[in-house]
């Protein structure tokens, strides 16, 4: 069963987004913001993370910034409130699997992390 990493600063929205992952059938892991989840990311046991765009910290884009450097090839699903187009182009640009927008709808959700793993494979 693929592991999935939900990295949010809000314990909310993390219970919320694995409670939606955890039902589609995948294995979830939590990070509380971008360090911890670039440290559970260094395991090399995931298949996907999903992350929140504004953390205190590192945030989403640093986190993707930081995995593009190492050369990481994990697919990552941005999850952001802005509905800026030039915030979604910048993600895509640091190698964003997806961008969904929250509220999260387990009806996007779902199938961007199957995309994601079908990419990843591929």
């Amino acid at each position: 069963m693929p592991l999935i990493l939900v990295v949010d600063d809000s314990s909310y929205q993390r219970r919320v987004i694995c409670d939606m992952v955890r039902e589609a059938g995948y294995e979830t892991l939590e990070a509380f913001d971008g360090e911890d989840g670039l440290e559970k990311v260094a395991t090399g046991r995931l298949a996907c993370a999903l992350v929140d765009l504004l953390m205190p910290g590192t945030g989403g884009l640093e986190l993707l910034e930081s995995l593009k450097d190492q050369g990481s090839s994990l697919p990552v699903i941005i999850l952001m409130a802005d509905v800026q187009e030039s915030i979604r182009k910048k993600c895509m640009q640091l190698g964003a699997a997806a961008v969904v927008t929250k509220p999260v709808d387990a009806a996007v959700l779902i199938p961007a992390i199957g995309q994601a793993l079908d990419r990843d494979r591929s």
